[in-house]
């Protein structure tokens, strides 16, 4: 009975370290998509728009006018719905270089939006379409 007990206690000694040392079980998209909601809900707005695919490529007037468009929109969720307050990956979907990430958005006022996130990888990085 004793050694039992023993064995059960280091295999879930050991259970729990390989949990620990895992990763928090998202695909590399799903994170890549919460970091770029994460960018506005903190109110860094030019880190969201960077997150633009093929946004390297815009003029810094048209980035400078995403970056407004972007920070109205907070604006406008701020005073409608108390603001943009935390967003959780749900599932996603990959086909090749581009996907798409279900993302749950919660807000100040306890509402919650599921959001379809279009994704396209540029080189080693997802980013937004």
């Amino acid at each position: 009975m004793r050694r039992t007990t023993i064995g059960l206690c280091v295999a879930a000694l050991g259970l729990s370290l390989c949990m620990s040392c895992r990763k928090d079980g998202k695909s590399e998209i799903s994170r890549a998509a919460e970091t770029y909601y994460g960018y506005l809900i903190e109110g860094k707005y030019a880190d969201y728009v960077g997150a633009i695919a093929y946004s390297d490529s815009m003029t810094e007037e048209y980035r400078s006018q995403m970056v407004d468009l972007v920070a109205q929109y907070a604006a406008r969720e701020r005073e409608s719905r108390g603001g943009l307050v935390a967003a959780k990956a749900l599932d996603d979907t990959v086909s090749g270089d581009v996907g798409s990430v279900f993302i749950e958005v919660l807000f100040g006022d306890s509402t919650r939006e599921e959001v379809s996130l279009p994704m396209v990888r540029c080189g080693e990085v997802w980013k937004m379409q």
